[in-house]
């Protein structure tokens, strides 16, 4: 009977000690490269940075002296499939040299992948997307018991519409971004916001 209590009692401190050392070890909140770049790939698989730009549809008027550069790159895009770019009517403006050139212009489906919001004669598309590169080495810093933050440089992914807009960031291939992370015990780290 005295050894059925001891048994008891051992079993029960040993169960006791077994949830508080893994209560402890689960709860510990630490910040590594591994676990930071998973958080970071998760967050830009479902919130992605990208710069956008507008792009006239239906019938649109160019002045080709005026919008050469808007011209030329109407007619790339046609060329790469990703638009329809039909010539309608030229008008010659009175007491000028220059004309004023209307095209019917159409998506294709192969603008669908970069099409964001569409209305009737204007189309919203993604001009460039900022990618994570693991060769790239993040700055990790805790800021709190269970916060932190990663800066990482994010390099940029022009897509062929890039041509109709002009480069927030022209000097560089990539921005640096900040996320701010937050650990969970239910589901490890996360990113809870990122910010320039």
């Amino acid at each position: 009977m005295k050894n059925h209590k001891i048994l008891r009692k051992c079993a029960f401190s040993l169960f006791i000690f077994s949830f508080f050392f893994l209560g402890v070890s689960c709860d510990k909140a630490t910040l590594s490269e591994s676990n930071a770049w998973d958080a970071v790939d998760k967050y830009l698989k479902v919130n992605p940075i990208y710069e956008t730009v507008l792009m006239s549809l239906g019938e649109v008027k160019f002045s080709p002296n005026k919008d050469s550069r808007e011209l030329s790159a109407y007619k790339k895009l046609a060329q790469e499939g990703y638009i329809t770019f039909e010539a309608i009517k030229q008008k010659k403006k009175f007491l000028s040299k220059d004309s004023i050139l209307t095209y019917e212009v159409k998506l294709t489906d192969k603008a669908k992948p970069w099409v964001l919001n569409q209305k009737k004669n204007q189309v919203e598309v993604k001009s460039i997307e900022y990618q994570l590169d693991k060769k790239d080495e993040p700055k990790i810093e805790l800021t709190g018991k269970k916060s932190g933050k990663v800066i990482l440089n994010l390099h940029k992914a022009n897509s062929d519409f890039s041509i109709l807009s002009e480069d927030n960031n022209p000097h560089t291939t990539f921005i640096t971004q900040t996320f701010l992370l937050n650990f969970k015990k239910d589901k490890g780290w996360e990113v809870t916001k990122s910010k320039k």
